[in-house]
């Protein structure tokens, strides 16, 4: 079970209205009267209501149940997915919805009981203990829910049948139920595919892949090419890339989402189809481009049966729309599997049915991202469906699943429906706005359509050739006006559509937008299992059905992001989302989605403008790295805690079976599990610890690795402490936070051993009467070379010792300070030793805090208590001289006046080699400096200093790292020392003054990586 959840902004949503009592039918006995839940459905505009079917028609029904605590649901939800909360990305797992949210097994069997005392037999409750499955006869339902059914013929000439009243159930039963779906057809599901499409280029099935890149799926972020002979194809019938069609590595390259460089270990997405597909279109366009992307489907209630690549009874091509949706995903996320979804045939698919296939998507949680471009308007919808939809989602949420869906290609008025072209509208909803369902869904990314063209990609709002980007207010879901995602944002033309209660604004669509245009669409490959009987080939695509699998394959590109690799799937993004900066989007300021010949009402609402705007929302991708940079690294708020140090104690050494059983090294994969709670004689406290302050040493390395640290019981981060190479000792300086057990795990992720050292020096804890962090400089107050902090330049003599003055010096106060934080550097060292660092006036610990070989010059950072006297003592332990540098980065003192520690779960916030955090792929050169902004959306954006782990690769020529404040000149001091070609790491804590830190590389060029492991605020 879940323990208690924090209370951030919570989702508001409309729920279903109380049930109404309605008189008994007769039942007789004791039987509880019973009472209608929800509304009958209309009659459609221009329908003509026909005979009531057969009473021995089957009918396959839904009984929703409502969540057991629905607001504790949307808290849990918010939490999950909004940056800084303490839960943000905890997501449920399979199977756990029921145990958390659902209904209680009491309820179920109320329900259960009710249902089958009404004469209906119920089948077995869903995996997510949501819905109770009903089949059974039009006649044995209207019996049992006091409801009758009529027959209707639509004015497309679709036939379909609708309760004739709203459903009833007995009162002790009805409070639990938020509707019964199935009970009418009146929906009907539409792909949001552009009516206007072209034949491009023959097809190329078989042909020669030349000009493509082969791609092994899960593996590299290659964006694949289109190959020579499609585009040769293309090029002699007149379409150009970018102008008259996209291909995937030109509409990848557009939105930079492009050669994606830090790819994780695969991820699965799923879309949602009510048709087949042609497999042998997906492997042309497999072997066109080059991939190797694994595609299956999963059939739900018997799925379609109409075969793929030919044409059904109205003239629509049946695999058109799958075709678009994998392929475009393929194009633009190569490493991902793709799930396919398919329900029965769009044309005879009830609703049930459509809530069956997204229900199955859920409860199955094997893909972490989903795609929809079917859809229909969302006042031609019962309170039944919605609210049935509105669960599911909310369930997809909860366990971090992202779902995109397109908004329609209706402009404005989506419910607008004119079936002979006469320019009436035949559809009762018609005459109004209105938004396409389930892009409104709150807990769905709602995604737009833009017209754009050419190498620098001019955008506007796509309304062209009959069609336009969905978008508008809704007129069913409403939304928490201070607290919820849309809050502070009104689109141009928004009006209260949804009748919105006190401190509720309704939801508008859409969210974010992308290529929609027809005119110059996505270049699909169609056609090649019809065996002659269409025109197989390429063709261009547009609607805002390219538009959803395009968000979806960015947001599996987020997942596939090694950053979200150690912080789980970005899920509901919806909130992060409208957190990030103008900069992540395009903002689309010119056009409406107000399609000519539609006469509805209110006329002429939505422009785009600046900002959001309700036809392409925040805007379309602007640099995919930049978002899902933002997406992956937003930092969870942590319990915020005081230092206490502690005389450096040793608490581990492997060599001497100092903190374990034995002198035996640590294996290769293997692991230490430390207690560090009660520690250090005692010096650190059983209870109430949240980090520690540990100098972790690697020695007798037989071959190169690197350690990582982690709070026991947790999961393994991807990210490193300490990297080494054989026969050296290297120490670095660590802060991990404790597992609850009050234990740490330190890994040897290496194919050799290693024996690790590691000394106490500090803790953070609850206790208020700890010591606060103010962060200073960063200022050089030692340097034996020039006579800095001491009187001459002479080096350290052998076991001699430094006493460095450091209260009074580089910011630090003259009296209080309880501890200092330095970066310490050897240089010069005529001899291999170590360097001990202790507070001034006390006995000299056994205890290291760097190690060095002679002639090397070896930083580290240092957290080490000030003596009484104002001192910290820097001992020399080798048999030669060697210079001592130290510059000062901050001090505690014993108030409540500065920062907390908040320790954070290791994120990757710069990597030159991939281009995480940085302007581009490529090393930090000497010729300039690399600005890493902290704007995360979460709670780095209050941060007075952060605490980094910082690594240097792939060196031109040595050189020495300097972090420091943005917006400062560069100071002289330095954080990290490396040679040539050399791997090192080093922790550093640089104050925030702007938002934004610096790095300078002394000479040559190299890498960077900076991963987070606290900041204080």
């Amino acid at each position: 079970m879940l323990g208690p959840v924090v209370a951030v902004a919570a989702l508001a949503v409309v729920a279903a209205g109380a049930p109404a009592a309605v008189a008994d039918g007769g039942s007789g006995g004791t039987a509880v009267a019973p009472q209608r839940i929800g509304t009958a459905p209309a009659l459609p505009h221009g329908a003509v209501r026909t005979s009531a079917p057969d009473g021995g028609t089957p009918i396959d029904l839904g009984v929703e149940l409502a969540p057991r605590d629905p607001a504790a649901l949307r808290t849990f939800i918010a939490d999950v997915s909004t940056p800084g909360s303490p839960l943000y990305h905890h997501y449920l797992k399979t199977g756990q919805y029921k145990t958390e949210f659902g209904p209680s097994a009491a309820t179920v069997n109320r329900v259960r009981a009710a249902l089958t005392a009404q004469g209906l037999t119920v089948g077995t409750l869903s995996a997510d203990g949501t819905t109770l499955p009903v089949h059974t006869t039009l006649a044995t339902a209207a019996k049992a829910l006091h409801t009758g059914f009529t027959g209707f013929r639509a004015p497309d000439g679709r036939r379909g049948i609708l309760n004739t009243s709203a459903p009833a159930l007995p009162a002790d039963a009805a409070p639990a139920v938020t509707g019964v779906t199935g009970l009418d057809t009146l929906a009907h599901l539409s792909p949001h595919l552009s009516s206007h499409v072209r034949k491009a280029a023959a097809s190329t099935a078989g042909a020669s892949t030349a000009g493509a890149q082969a791609v092994t799926p899960r593996v590299t972020g290659t964006t694949p090419s289109l190959c020579t002979a499609t585009k040769s194809g293309l090029s002699a019938a007149g379409y150009t890339d970018t102008q008259d069609y996209w291909s995937a590595r030109s509409l990848a390259t557009a939105y930079g989402m492009a050669d994606q460089p830090d790819v994780g270990t695969g991820v699965s997405v799923g879309i949602f189809e009510l048709e087949n597909y042609g497999p042998q279109d997906i492997a042309a366009y497999q072997s066109c481009y080059g991939t190797k992307v694994s595609v299956s489907a999963v059939k739900v209630d018997g799925g379609p049966t109409a075969p793929a690549d030919t044409t059904d009874a109205y003239g629509s091509a049946v695999g058109m729309e799958s075709a678009l949706d994998i392929e475009d995903l393929i194009g633009l996320v190569p490493q991902a599997s793709l799930v396919v979804y398919e329900g029965p045939d769009a044309a005879g698919a009830s609703d049930q049915n459509v809530l069956d296939v997204y229900q199955k998507m859920v409860t199955d949680n094997k893909v972490k991202v989903i795609s929809t471009s079917w859809g229909a308007c969302t006042a031609d919808q019962s309170r039944a469906y919605l609210d049935a939809e509105n669960q599911i989602f909310a369930e997809a949420a909860a366990q971090g699943q992202t779902v995109t869906a397109a908004s329609g290609d209706d402009g404005s008025g989506d419910c607008w429906y004119d079936v002979n072209g006469d320019g009436t509208n035949d559809d009762p909803n018609g005459g109004r706005v209105a938004v396409d369902d389930p892009a409104g869904q709150p807990y769905v990314l709602g995604v737009g359509g833009t017209t754009m063209t050419g190498s620098n990609a001019t955008q506007r709002v796509w309304n062209s050739e009959g069609g336009a980007t969905g978008g508008g207010v809704s007129s069913y879901f409403q939304m928490d006006s201070a607290s919820g995602y849309q809050s502070g944002r009104r689109g141009p033309g928004y009006f209260d559509a949804c009748s919105a209660g006190t401190d509720q604004d309704c939801r508008q669509v859409p969210d974010v937008a992308a290529l929609a245009d027809p005119d110059h669409g996505y270049l699909v490959e169609w056609g090649e299992a019809s065996k002659n009987q269409v025109d197989a080939g390429w063709y261009v695509i547009g609607g805002t059905s390219g538009a959803s699998p395009t968000w979806a394959a960015l947001a599996a590109q987020a997942d596939l992001d090694l950053g979200c690799a150690a912080d789980g799937p970005i899920g509901f993004a919806n909130t992060a989302l409208y957190r990030l900066p103008s900069s992540a989007f395009h903002d689309v300021v010119d056009g409406n989605n107000i399609v000519p010949g539609q006469n509805v009402l209110p006329a002429g609402l939505y422009t785009a403008g600046t900002g959001y705007d309700l036809t392409t929302g925040l805007g379309t991708p602007q640099n995919a790295r930049t978002a899902i940079a933002a997406l992956c690294k937003a930092t969870s708020t942590t319990v915020g805690g005081t230092f206490t140090p502690v005389n450096p104690a040793r608490v581990l050494d492997t060599r001497a079976a100092i903190g374990v059983a034995t002198t035996t090294p640590v294996a290769p994969g293997g692991k230490v599990v430390l207690q560090v709670a009660g520690s250090a004689g005692g010096a650190v406290p059983s209870f109430g610890v949240t980090s520690v302050v540990l100098n972790v040493t690697a020695t007798a390395e037989t071959t190169g690795g690197h350690l990582i640290a982690y709070p026991d019981g947790g999961t393994e981060p991807t990210s490193s402490n300490l990297n080494w190479t054989p026969g050296r000792n290297i120490p670095n300086l660590v802060i991990v936070p404790v597992g609850d057990d009050g234990r740490i795990d330190l890994v040897n992720a290496s194919s050799g051993t290693v024996h690790f050292v590691a000394d106490a020096f500090g803790y953070f804890s609850t206790d208020p009467s700890g010591a606060t962090y103010y962060p200073v400089g960063p200022a050089r107050v030692l340097d034996t070379r020039s006579k800095i902090g001491v009187t001459t330049t002479t080096p350290v003599k052998a076991n001699g010792t430094v006493a460095l003055k450091v209260a009074g010096a580089g910011g630090v106060p003259a009296s209080g300070a309880t501890a200092v934080v330095l970066n310490v550097t050897a240089t010069g060292e005529q001899a291999a030793g170590h360097l001990i660092a202790y507070p001034g006036g006390t006995t000299r610990p056994d205890s290291s805090n760097l190690n060095w070989i002679a002639g090397k010059s070896v930083p580290n950072l240092v957290i080490v208590p000030v003596g009484a006297d104002g001192t910290v003592d820097l001992y020399n332990a080798s048999s030669g001289t060697t210079h001592f540098v130290a510059d000062v980065f901050g001090y505690y003192r014993a108030d409540a006046g500065g920062a907390l520690f908040h320790p954070a779960a290791p994120v990757r916030l710069l990597d030159t080699r991939t281009g995480t955090g940085a302007p581009s792929i490529g090393k930090l050169s000497s010729t300039g400096s690399l600005a890493l902004s902290l704007a995360d959306g979460g709670a780095l954006a209050g941060a007075k200093a952060v605490v980094l782990n910082v690594t240097v690769v792939n060196g031109t020529t040595g050189g020495v790292l300097t972090v420091w404040p943005d917006g400062q000149a560069r100071p002289t001091s330095s954080n990290l020392n490396w040679s040539a070609g050399q791997t090192i790491a080093n922790l550093v804590t640089v104050p925030v003054v702007d938002g934004k830190i610096d790095f300078h590389a002394s000479a040559g060029s190299v890498d960077v990586v900076a991963d987070l492991f606290g900041y204080y605020a």
